[in-house]
């Protein structure tokens, strides 16, 4: 008799606990679910070394400083963002997806000014970067002025007029559907693999403007 009343007494003790934590996971759930992909990233070991990440739909309007994380692959697409502080990036990035953001103007990448390079330092620190792909379609872009040696550019889906680039390492640039950019260009278009250029100001030939001599 003893011990059934002794189970009796217990079961709805393992009732109610088993309850509790139910209910301590449902609330963990929802915390997580309501972190955003930044917050989240934030959390992870500060040497992490990551090949992918996605940050894209989070509602990003300020460049985060990821320079403490190895990223090699960053969507930071579909988000706010219209600055990138180069002294921000993550560690041996390598490819970056700013497309869908709210660039505008020239696109440059910023340098915090309390640095205050001299043009060698800032020539050593584009010879140093790791970055060499970078997605800026869909923007309100007018220019790019790319001091990095990039191998893939992607700016098509703008209103683009001036492309200035390192032309280093350059093998792949889309220039497509930027409707007010001439087909004399400020790069040159033989020395690269792959130029997809659809839907610009003309059908003529790409020609880089330098091959027109200045006229005094």
């Amino acid at each position: 008799m003893n011990r059934i009343y002794i189970c009796l007494m217990l079961l709805p003790l393992f009732s109610c606990t088993g309850g509790t934590s139910q209910k301590q996971t449902g609330e963990h759930t929802v915390a997580a679910e309501k972190q955003s992909k930044l917050e989240r990233l934030m959390q992870l070991p500060r040497d992490s070394v990551i090949d992918y990440f996605d940050l894209s739909y989070d509602s990003i309007s300020d460049f985060p400083d990821l320079s403490d994380y190895a990223i090699k692959s960053l969507d930071l697409s579909n988000n706010r963002l219209d600055t990138v502080i180069v002294d921000y990036l993550p560690r041996e990035i390598v490819t970056l997806n700013l497309s869908y953001n709210s660039f505008h103007k020239i696109f440059e990448f910023d340098i915090d000014p309390q640095w205050q390079l001299t043009e060698r330092e800032r020539r050593k620190l584009y010879d140093k970067a790791t970055i060499r792909e970078i997605d800026l379609s869909h923007n309100r872009l007018t220019g790019i002025d790319i001091g990095f040696s990039l191998r893939k550019i992607i700016v098509s889906h703008n209103d683009i007029t001036y492309i200035n680039f390192s032309h280093g390492n350059i093998q792949y640039i889309d220039i497509s559907y930027n409707p007010n950019l001439s087909n004399v260009v400020q790069f040159d278009p033989y020395v690269i693999d792959t130029v997809i250029r659809d839907h610009i100001a003309n059908d003529k030939k790409l020609i880089p403007s330098n091959w027109f001599p200045e006229i005094d």
